[in-house]
């Protein structure tokens, strides 16, 4: 039982991440995802009482993919695990219709454009900067909360001018340019030097 109800679920967060990517958070009609889904309105409601809580489901996939993204130790400095956190990032954008509805969550007006809506990706950054200040990577007086701030809020600009212009078929290229001109004002130029600013090959953040 707890098998299919967690399938259902999935297939419910799964259909309303693909509403909302298409409609936004306030077009994406309930019945369409329950028909989306293939589940009844008892089904639907007895794990999602109301629309709120099927957002908090889809912002849910952001937090799940930071956190996990975080905890993972680099295979070697700081500062590229960073790089390659956001690449991996913008390739789930791409590919995930949840991650892309959270994005649009927290961007355009609603309930979701709020402090809280960035409380994943500026924490995740955070830290890898406040792990790359112990390592000795940053330049001296980087602050790593204020750092993550803008570096949070460069990217959100680069994938929504992306998004309008390309539909994010640039994305990447626009990631690597956008690292390219913000890695020099944090990091010491000996670790600059060493920094790939282009996808990896293998696309792991695992050892």
């Amino acid at each position: 039982m707890q098998d299919r109800a967690a399938a259902t679920i999935q297939r419910i967060v799964q259909a309303a991440g693909e509403m909302i990517d298409r409609d936004g958070y306030a077009g994406a009609s309930t019945l369409e995802i329950q028909k989306l889904a293939r589940v009844s309105p008892g089904g639907f409601y007895h794990h999602f009482p109301n629309k709120k809580a099927l957002g908090d489901a889809v912002l849910a996939r952001q937090t799940t993919f930071f956190s996990e993204v975080a905890a993972k130790p680099p295979p070697g400095l700081w500062l590229q695990f960073l790089v390659d956190v956001s690449f991996a990032y913008s390739e789930g954008i791409r590919k995930d219709p949840v991650l892309r509805a959270a994005v649009r969550l927290s961007t355009e007006p609603g309930p979701y454009q709020q402090a809280e809506s960035y409380e994943a990706p500026l924490g995740a950054v955070s830290r890898l900067l406040e792990a790359a200040g112990q390592a000795g990577e940053l330049r001296a007086g980087i602050p790593p909360a204020r750092a993550a701030q803008t570096l949070v809020g460069c990217f959100t600009g680069v994938q929504t001018v992306s998004f309008i212009v390309t539909d994010r078929q640039d994305l990447e290229e626009q990631v690597s340019l956008m690292w390219a001109m913000c890695l020099p004002g944090i990091a010491r130029p000996d670790v600059l030097a060493l920094l790939r600013l282009s996808p990896p090959e293998d696309r792991a953040l695992s050892r």
